[in-house]
């Protein structure tokens, strides 16, 4: 096993071997067919603080529903089972992923950056006429999972990696490659092949900042890449010292992304960020 390999394993161990109890009682129901709405609901209800939040998701503007939502299985029927799945997972994983140093990654910064991701990813693939909608979401709001990871794990080379960026200008994924010899995207996306999460989500976490090396979604990785430079060039970013990725030109025809959509890309992160941060993040 090479040494970066042997960094990567120690790192992620603690991750894989313990996915967020509420997310892993719903894998199991997901894979159980005799199983009902009502079941996924009593999984949910036990988390009040969880219970609350999707509740808020399902009658939030992100969906602009005429009929308000009052129950879990009135989510489940609206949203959808895995979908509600992968939500369930995003707002576990704001909660569980606190504590990083202010002076290595602001928080805030870094959950603005994220949220905007997946509502900017969700945008371009709603004009596409994509279906699953959610998936787009929650794949944005994942994306950086990884970064958080190595900050709390190593943070000593945490800071190294700041250093780098300010002091020469180099993204943060070449950073962290040369110092550990694996990027934050690599992080996320082992942890979430290990927890089952959908291959498509995978693939899109994995190759966001490489697009073209994406081979069974590429779709998915093209519009989770251009978002994520969008974002950042609307000032979701994650603060002082981390550069902007570069944009892979040979992709953005994929997503159709044009001057002409960049308004409806901004004013669908724009209007809906307070409130989605006020979700997942209060």
């Amino acid at each position: 096993m090479s040494n970066s390999n042997a960094i990567l394993d120690e790192m992620v161990s603690g991750w894989i071997g313990s996915p967020p109890v509420v997310f892993n009682k719903l894998q199991e129901a997901l894979n159980d067919p005799d199983l009902s709405f009502k079941d996924f609901d009593a999984i949910i209800s036990a988390d009040p603080s969880l219970t609350a939040r999707l509740l808020k998701v399902a009658n939030s503007s992100f969906y602009a529903l005429d009929t308000k939502v009052e129950t879990i299985t009135h989510a489940l029927g609206v949203v959808g089972v895995k979908p509600l799945i992968e939500m369930a997972l995003s707002t576990v994983m704001v909660q569980k992923l606190k504590g990083i140093s202010p002076e290595l990654l602001n928080i805030q910064f870094f959950w603005k950056h994220n949220i905007a991701c997946g509502l900017a990813s969700r945008a371009i693939a709603q004009s596409l006429g994509a279906g699953n909608l959610e998936s787009y979401y929650t794949a944005g709001m994942l994306h950086d999972i990884g970064s958080l990871i190595i900050h709390q794990g190593n943070p000593k080379k945490a800071k190294q990696i700041l250093i780098r960026c300010q002091t020469e200008g180099i993204s943060q994924s070449r950073a962290e490659e040369e110092v550990f010899g694996f990027s934050h995207a690599r992080v996320g996306a082992l942890i979430f092949k290990e927890w089952g999460l959908s291959p498509s989500l995978i693939e899109a976490v994995r190759f966001h900042h490489s697009p073209t090396k994406a081979e069974n979604f590429p779709l998915e990785t093209a519009i989770l890449h251009v978002a994520d430079f969008l974002v950042y060039k609307m000032n979701y970013n994650l603060g002082d010292g981390y550069p902007v990725h570069p944009l892979d030109p040979t992709v953005v025809s994929m997503t159709g992304v044009t001057r002409d959509s960049l308004d409806y890309i901004r004013q669908a992160v724009n209007t809906q960020m307070a409130e989605t941060l006020d979700i997942f993040t209060k």
